[in-house]
C-alpha cells in the first residue's frame, strides 16, 4: 500500500512507522506501507492520481472540509482513498498531550495549549500559536515542524490519536481493510 503525503522527505520514515504502529496497535495487523511525501497538497494529489491503488494523506488546513474532499474527489475520483489530517498533522500532536510534555520535558507549558479536546475542530492558527507558546521555554525552543515533527511521530499513542481524531480513525481502519493480509 503506498500512501502520498503533503509534506517534506524528513517524514517519510517517521509517518511510514507511525502508520504502521497506529494499524498494528489499534487493529493488531501488520501491513505493508510505503510513504511518498511529495512537498506541496498539489503535486500529493497528482501524484496519488497516477497511482489507481494508493492512498493521499493531506491537510485540511482551514478550507471547508466538504469542499476540499469534493475537490480531491473530482481529481482522483470518489473512491475513499482520500484522507486529511484536520486540520494539520499538528492536531495530532494534540491529541497526545502526554507525548509533547515527555519530549519537550522542563519548561512545557502545556495550558497554552488549545483546551478543545476535539482537536479536529482547533483552527490551524490556535494550534500552532499554541505549541509556539507551549514549547517557548523549552530546552528544545519553539517546535518547529521541520525538527521535532519526525521525533514527534515516533512518540505518540496510536490509541489516543485514534480516539481523539475521527479523521485518523478514519484512515487507519481504511489501511487496515485494505490491507490485503
Amino acid at each position: 500500500m503506498r500512501v502520498y503525503l503533503e509534506g517534506g522527505r524528513r517524514l517519510r520514515s517517521p509517518m511510514r512507522m507511525f502508520l504502521r504502529n497506529s494499524v498494528s496497535a489499534i487493529h493488531h495487523q501488520s501491513i505493508e506501507l510505503d510513504v511518498e511525501p511529495c512537498g506541496s497538497r498539489d503535486d500529493a494529489i497528482r501524484r496519488c492520481a497516477r497511482d489507481a491503488g494508493s492512498i493521499l494523506l493531506i491537510d485540511s488546513e482551514g478550507e471547508d472540509l466538504p469542499r476540499l474532499i469534493s475537490r480531491v474527489a473530482s481529481l482522483i475520483g470518489s473512491n475513499g482513498r482520500s484522507f486529511f489530517m484536520v486540520q494539520l498533522m499538528e492536531a495530532w500532536f494534540l491529541a497526545d498531550r502526554q507525548a509533547l510534555a515527555d519530549y519537550y520535558g522542563r519548561g512545557f507549558n502545556a495550558g497554552s495549549l488549545p483546551a478543545n479536546p476535539n482537536v479536529e475542530e482547533i483552527p490551524k492558527q490556535d494550534i500552532e500559536d499554541g505549541l509556539r507558546n507551549s514549547t517557548r521555554r523549552t530546552g528544545k525552543h519553539i517546535y518547529h515542524k521541520g525538527e521535532h515533527a519526525r521525533d514527534l511521530l515516533g512518540l505518540l499513542n496510536p490509541a489516543a490519536v485514534y480516539d481523539a481524531c475521527p479523521n485518523f480513525a478514519a484512515l487507519i481502519d481504511f489501511m487496515r481493510g485494505n490491507s490485503g493480509s
